[in-house]
């Protein structure tokens, strides 16, 4: 993260806008699946994690 102005202000706000709807998510995903289904959730997780790292990464 070197140097790009103005956008990386942007980008910060995406991450934790996508942080907090991922937080959501995982709280509403748990309440939904249960005890069996916690897994599904975890599963979820990981891969808004990856699309949020290669965003991130870009």
């Amino acid at each position: 993260m070197s140097g790009h102005g103005h956008s990386e202000s942007g980008l910060r706000h995406l991450i934790a806008f996508l942080g907090t709807l991922v937080t959501g998510f995982a709280f509403w995903g748990g309440y939904v699946s249960g005890a069996q289904g916690w897994w599904w959730t975890a599963f979820g997780l990981l891969i808004i994690y990856g699309g949020i790292y290669k965003i991130i990464d870009a």
